[in-house]
């Protein structure tokens, strides 16, 4: 599995497919290749660093929720690349109804959320929790619209953050509208 430079098959893969506009390439050569969920699970305990920040990243592209708690467990890891990808997995994994065109309606008013157009993002999600009631990211992010400015997930965030041993002071919260 490993090369003489200590990276896996897996690692290399992600040097040819590195960004996410290549996903989908990315998901058809780990189909091909025959990395089954069970094997990318096991992969995120690797001994080598890049195999195991490659297994993380797999994971956003090509897991369901089945995935989240060991990701989560990640987010504490002392290399911060890992964190970075357990992190972005779990978004994209969040992000994922099931459905394309409901995960492009639910980008679209993140995308509102962002740019601070809140009554639109508020149409665009309410279409998502329509169309998909048990997808709760659709809730999330229009929960975010609705208030971006709620102490409650503000104070949440702070915890989060104190956790991860992030305790520098931050207005990202109110700036942005909790960091989306």
């Amino acid at each position: 599995m490993s090369g003489r430079n200590g990276h896996s098959d897996l690692a290399k893969l992600l040097l040819r497919f590195p960004n996410q506009e290549q996903k989908e390439d990315l998901k058809h050569v780990l189909s091909k290749k025959n990395y089954t969920q069970k094997t990318l699970i096991e992969l995120l305990s690797h001994v080598i660093p890049p195999t195991q920040r490659a297994a993380t990243y797999t994971r956003g592209v090509v897991s369901d929720t089945q995935v989240v708690l060991p990701l989560i467990e990640l987010l504490q890891h002392e290399d911060p690349g890992l964190r970075s990808n357990a992190e972005q997995a779990l978004w994209a994994i969040w992000f994922r109804s099931g459905n394309e065109s409901v995960d492009a309606m639910l980008q679209e008013g993140a995308r509102y959320i962002k740019k601070e157009l809140y009554e639109d993002a508020i149409d665009k999600l309410t279409a998502v929790i329509q169309a998909t009631p048990t997808f709760t990211e659709g809730y999330n992010q229009r929960a975010i619209a609705r208030d971006p400015y709620h102490f409650g997930a503000c104070a949440g965030m702070g915890h989060c953050y104190l956790t991860l041993g992030y305790l520098k002071t931050s207005n990202r919260c109110i700036s942005t509208g909790l960091g989306n």
